[in-house]
């Protein structure tokens, strides 16, 4: 997926929680790019998976990729990511004023070119809000695996009004229930990840009922 946009993805680590308690035991799966290999696994044999995603261990983390990248660090990089996943016992689906607004985009009859776009980015399908004939938010999902589907963070565009600019909570709950329900229909697992700047993203993910499952930190760079 990074690569489709220009990116190289060099860095990504990830330790499962428990039920969102703290780790239990030395648990994490490292993937590193070739050149970061040397200086962060330098770092891990230091920090153990329960301990990495402290606030000081993290910048470290940053400075360590940031010195040996061999090109510079592309944008979306997050040293603090949580992971979090919804199955059909934790679900809890949305059924206020934003259910009938909420609409799914048909490849087959979409024209637009900015929904086309969402369309080629999200395989599993996209859900948007219109209003006076332009999408005012959306939501995406891709497939990450045969069983597992990522959910994407649920934005609002240009045209959306200021009340919706201020206030989209229950509008992204809404949107985050929509997608869940279709993935959940099609035997999939859905997951999100979200920054700690995401918060808005992340009460939508809570009042849909995802659970905590583990936490990531994901570099890139621009691509050769």
């Amino acid at each position: 997926m990074s690569l489709l946009f220009g990116m190289r993805q060099v860095v990504y680590l990830f330790a499962p929680l428990r039920e969102g308690s703290p780790l239990v035991g030395p648990a994490g799966v490292a993937s590193l790019a070739e050149e970061l290999r040397e200086p962060v696994e330098r770092l891990l044999d230091e920090v153990g998976p329960e301990e990495l995603f402290h606030t000081n261990r993290l910048l470290r983390l940053h400075r360590v990729v940031r010195d040996h990248a061999t090109r510079p660090l592309g944008p979306g990089c997050e040293p603090r990511l949580c992971i979090r996943y919804v199955t059909r016992r934790s679900f809890r689906p949305y059924l206020g004023r934003w259910v009938e607004w909420i609409e799914r985009l048909d490849e087959s009859t979409e024209t637009e070119p900015f929904a086309l776009a969402l369309l080629a980015r999200h395989g599993g399908g996209v859900f948007v809000v219109r209003r006076e004939g332009a999408i005012v938010a959306h939501i995406g999902l891709r497939a990450y695996s045969p069983r597992v589907w990522e959910l994407a963070e649920p934005r609002l565009t240009k045209h959306a009004h200021a009340s919706l600019t201020a206030c989209p909570e229950e509008l992204f709950t809404a949107l985050v229930a929509r997608a869940t329900r279709a993935a959940l229909d099609m035997d999939r697992i859905p997951v999100c990840m979200t920054a700690p700047k995401m918060a808005q993203a992340r009460h939508a993910l809570e009042s849909a009922g995802y659970l905590p499952y583990a936490r990531a930190s994901i570099y890139a760079t621009v691509a050769r």
